[in-house]
């Protein structure tokens, strides 16, 4: 568990020791309204920033878990810690990098290593209103130091278009269906090289809300990337 702790956690729990309990709502009020996580200079080093996910539980909270790109996915260090004798729980962590991760609270973890059970009770951050996907495949995102301007990223000439198929796929191993979207360029079937392969999850947000038919296009195009055949998985519904 890492011992870093947010300054404003560290304010918090000193007001609360002194006796100051109107100090926990104006913290509360103060996360509802700036969102979260916590994003704080590191006071050690002004090139790190401070990233604090918060979880507001309650007398029923036994334990919670924060996973995603950013922080990862390990159970050793993503545990959060409760603050005091508040519902408040928390973990922070430190970085001096820029990126856009999608990431998830996991709320009285009893699944040890079964990730598959363990993500079907993900839930998103109460206190963060940028999310990416839909339904029971929604993540709540986090970004640092990242400028998004899609609608201006591609240029309105046309360009080679590849094309999308999708399938549905049976695995006797899982016992389950899920849809399988897979990607090929334009010249794929004029081509005898190999191609690269790309895999990723989440395959019906990917495909949609990152448009990546257009993505792939562009950048396979503008040879930003090599050649490759994209495959999106959808989760299991």
């Amino acid at each position: 568990m890492t011992s870093i702790i947010s300054h404003k956690l560290e304010q918090l729990k000193n007001q609360l020791k002194n006796g100051n309990e109107k100090a926990l709502y104006t913290f509360l009020h103060e996360i509802k309204s700036n969102h979260t996580p916590l994003i704080e200079l590191c006071p050690i080093d002004n090139q790190y920033k401070l990233i604090t996910y918060i979880w507001l539980g309650d007398q029923n909270t036994e334990n919670v878990y924060v996973f995603g790109s950013f922080p990862g996915w390990d159970l050793s260090v993503n545990q959060l810690q409760r603050l005091l004798q508040t519902d408040i729980w928390y973990v922070t962590f430190r970085t001096d990098k820029s990126f856009i991760s999608t990431y998830y609270f996991s709320v009285n973890d009893v699944f040890e290593n079964d990730w598959i059970k363990r993500s079907e009770q993900y839930e998103i951050d109460q206190f963060n209103r940028n999310t990416f996907g839909e339904g029971t495949n929604k993540a709540s995102v986090l970004n640092i130091g990242m400028e998004v301007q899609y609608s201006s990223r591609f240029p309105s000439k046309d360009y080679p278009s590849g094309k999308i198929e999708t399938y549905s796929f049976y695995s006797s191993i899982l016992n389950n269906t899920r849809k399988i979207h897979i990607y090929t360029p334009h010249d794929y079937s004029h081509t005898s090289h190999l191609q690269e392969l790309l895999i990723v999850f989440d395959g019906n947000s990917f495909i949609n809300d990152l448009s990546i038919t257009k993505t792939l296009n562009y950048l396979i195009y503008g040879k930003e990337i090599p050649s490759c055949i994209a495959v999106a998985i959808d989760p299991v519904d």
